[in-house]
């Protein structure tokens, strides 16, 4: 029983040293790369590359390796900086044959942010449906909550009852146009600060799109036609000022779309190969131009297409990795892996094992072994009754040598 104890007491010891020694040496050693940010321009008709290794933190560049001040970055993203250009009165009339309104301008621009993040996180199990044609100004929030499990069901909040006939009344509509109960994906925006508003995007369990929402008290519902085994991952609303679409979908074949407004089309952006799980991506929309940059660990491609989402451009930038850096390399050769209580694709907490690139660490956890049957022996202990120590030693390397002389055999 005692043999017992000290070994759960070693393997907590290992658990422990695997999460404090790597976020301690990256504390102390790590180098933070530059982060690069792309944008496309309408005056340049080019990428401009904010931040990068080859400028540093604030540096700006074009893909042709042209540096630009403040100034000059301003002047050419006219789109993004019109409120200093007008306050400088640098702001040109028109361009591209278009006269520039502010009002107009505004509308017009608009960023979507996506990590993995966003789809490795808690799901509400309530949301408020609001009334999208109350002939008022403002948007008020309901007295009641939904969800969709056998039936779409709405809870009073005040008493938490259900309000049978709004229930009845909106699954009554969702069977109606073929939704397959329980619900899969709900994705909205619970929220009046917004233009307007749209209700909710549904996926139900068979996979299929429905829009959701409420107008004068009564249920719309539209299924929208997507492709068979479209698979959708993830949905998020937007609220655009020029309302061209709804919301954007990515899907399990990594492609990405927006639902179109009013007539519910599918257009897909020009990225490929987009894993949502390991990736992020940025998309940037002006008046003329659509920019779409998707991120890896060590690089990133960004497309410019038009406002009709053809390609004009493509832009592909890669960084020395982590662990192809010099830190990365010294860490990765001590250690086998590393445990992590949170990870870069989420935000819950949990253990992460990352295992250590390459097979050097091998090296170090045969020297480890190889130290600590050296002390064994100079503690005259027999080699024989610490098998299981050094064992623990040769598959964990440090962390076991660590551990088994902080929970030291008394016994042999």
């Amino acid at each position: 029983m005692v043999k017992i104890s000290r070994y759960i007491l070693i393997l907590i010891g290992i658990l422990v040293a695997a999460v404090a020694i790597p976020k301690l040496y990256w504390t102390i050693f790590e180098k933070v790369p530059v982060t690069t940010t792309i944008f496309y321009s309408c005056t340049l008709n080019d990428f401009l590359i904010l931040g990068s290794e080859k400028t540093g933190p604030g540096g700006r560049i074009d893909p042709k390796g042209n540096k630009y001040n403040t100034a000059e970055y301003e002047k050419n993203m006219p789109l993004m900086f019109f409120r200093q250009l007008m306050t400088d009165g640098k702001m040109p009339d028109s361009i591209n044959g278009v006269k520039m309104e502010p009002s107009y301008i505004n509308r017009s621009n608009s960023f979507f942010k996506y990590t993995p993040k966003k789809l490795m996180a808690p799901v509400p199990t309530l949301y408020p449906l609001i009334e999208s044609q109350s002939g008022r100004v403002a948007l008020t929030m309901p007295e009641d909550y939904f969800r969709i499990a056998g039936r779409m069901e709405f809870i009073v909040a005040k008493t938490n009852k259900t309000d049978e006939e709004k229930s009845v009344l909106f699954t009554k509509a969702l069977t109606e146009k073929g939704f397959v109960f329980p619900a899969g994906i709900i994705a909205g925006m619970p929220t009046t600060k917004k233009t307007k508003d749209e209700g909710y995007f549904v996926t139900d369990s068979q996979g299929s799109l429905f829009h959701i929402k409420m107008k004068k008290s009564q249920p719309y519902v539209a299924k929208i036609e997507t492709p068979e085994n479209f698979g959708i991952e993830y949905i998020e609303c937007v609220d655009l000022k020029t309302s061209e679409y709804y919301c954007f979908l990515i899907t399990k074949s990594n492609g990405v779309y927006v639902v179109m407004d009013e007539v519910y089309d599918l257009q897909r952006f020009p990225v490929e190969n987009f894993d949502p799980y390991t990736q992020s991506l940025k998309i940037n929309c002006d008046i003329f131009n659509k920019c779409a940059t998707v991120i890896g660990d060590n690089w990133l491609k960004a497309t410019a297409m038009d406002d009709s989402y053809n390609v004009i451009k493509t832009y592909e930038e890669s960084w020395t990795g982590k662990y192809d850096r010099a830190d990365g390399k010294i860490l990765a050769s001590l250690i086998p892996f590393q445990i992590s209580l949170s990870s870069p694709d989420t935000e819950f907490v949990s253990f992460y094992f990352f295992k250590s690139p390459g097979y050097f660490w091998i090296i170090s956890n045969l020297l480890m072994t190889c130290l600590a049957a050296f002390i064994i022996i100079r503690k005259d202990r027999k080699l024989k009754d610490n098998i299981i120590d050094l064992l623990f030693t040769a598959i964990t390397g440090v962390y076991g040598c660590i551990a088994i002389f902080i929970f030291p055999n008394r016994f042999k």
